[in-house]
């Protein structure tokens, strides 16, 4: 009798320590994190569109150097440049071409964003399917001359009596855009040359005499890179081309006030309009929710780190955290532009000629 009650006694014991080693499987089963499991030892990038030293690759690589803290597994997140047509070259990629696995992030040029039908021959996206982790800041963009072009103020560009070389970054990019829409619209004597390949090589250009001056100029690149030149009057902030008005640049224009009519801001808001959500994120269509909801927390995350912000303000960056749900709706408001308003914009820009 004692036997049989030792080896049920046994029996229970094993059973016992067996399902409590099941139980305990299950646990750290449950407790594994697969969103840690991929990225762990992975290599993310992050794409930018235009050559190194510009606004987009400073952003890009400020957020490459802090963001693998937040994203769980901490992947080595490194930047590669991949300029051309003004960033049609690395959109096209990272939507038809990039792995769709949350590894291909991308900093790119908010024009991109009506690029669709202002240059259709080239841009073969819908950007109403981009997905977004957010922007770095809001923007405004600008019109600047350098001292040597002897253009001091709007009046003098309305007036020039001589025809102004202005400077563009590809056919499509947000500077060439800008001043094909202010040429075309205001009837400015601008011959625009759209061979360089970054905003530090057009800049460089204007420097060295080359071009008068140039548009899509953001307040955050004035502010990182021509702050002292501009306070000495070595360069000229003429016009504002958003939205609405920086408070670093009183009585400097907005291109909006120069409007003939209702009409002529809605063109002039599907190419001046984007650069409110001025350094946005995106990642690749079709990345897992799991993944793509971690890649959202981290940029988010990273944008209120005190380290980070800390060197943002070393390099005079702006940072102000847009959400992926507010870039989406002015995205939306773009497409709801009447498709002739559209069409007469894409005319007026010339973008196939």
């Amino acid at each position: 009798m004692a036997f049989f009650a030792q080896s049920a006694f046994r029996k229970t014991r094993i059973g016992a320590v067996s399902l409590a080693t099941f139980v305990a499987c299950v646990s750290v089963s449950a407790m594994a994190d697969p969103v840690v499991d991929f990225y762990h030892g992975k290599e993310v990038s992050i794409y930018v569109g235009s050559s190194a030293g510009g606004g987009f690759d400073l952003y890009g690589r400020l957020v490459a150097r802090h963001m693998s803290a937040f994203l769980p597994g901490n992947p080595t997140i490194i930047v590669k440049n991949m300029p051309g047509a003004g960033g049609i070259q690395q959109v096209n990629y990272l939507v038809n071409v990039a792995a769709r696995d949350g590894t291909q992030l991308g900093i790119i040029n908010p024009v991109m964003t009506t690029a669709p039908f202002l240059t259709p021959e080239v841009a073969k996206w819908d950007s109403r399917k981009f997905v977004w982790l957010g922007s770095a800041n809001s923007e405004i963009s600008t019109c600047a001359f350098w001292k040597a072009s002897g253009i001091t103020d709007v009046e003098k560009l309305s007036g020039a009596r001589r025809e102004l070389m202005v400077a563009g970054i590809g056919p499509s990019s947000g500077s060439t855009l800008d001043a094909i829409m202010l040429k075309s619209m205001l009837g400015w004597k601008w011959n625009i040359v759209t061979g360089y390949p970054g905003l530090a090589n057009a800049m460089n250009a204007a420097e060295a005499g080359e071009a008068d001056g140039m548009c899509g100029l953001n307040v955050t690149t004035l502010k990182a890179r021509l702050w002292p030149q501009i306070q000495r009057g070595e360069i000229h902030v003429l016009l504002q081309t958003s939205l609405r008005n920086h408070p670093d640049l009183p009585g400097v224009k907005n291109a909006f006030d120069l409007a003939n009519t209702p009409e002529h801001k809605q063109m002039m808001e599907l190419v001046f309009g984007p650069w409110i959500f001025g350094r946005p994120f995106i990642t690749t269509p079709g990345v897992p929710a799991d993944r793509l909801a971690a890649l959202r927390k981290a940029f988010k995350h990273v944008l209120a780190d005190p380290q980070f912000l800390a060197e943002a303000e070393k390099t005079q960056s702006d940072i102000s955290f847009m959400p992926p749900s507010e870039i989406e709706g002015l995205v939306e408001r773009f497409y709801a532009t009447p498709p002739e308003v559209r069409e007469k914009t894409r005319l007026l820009l010339d973008t196939r000629s």
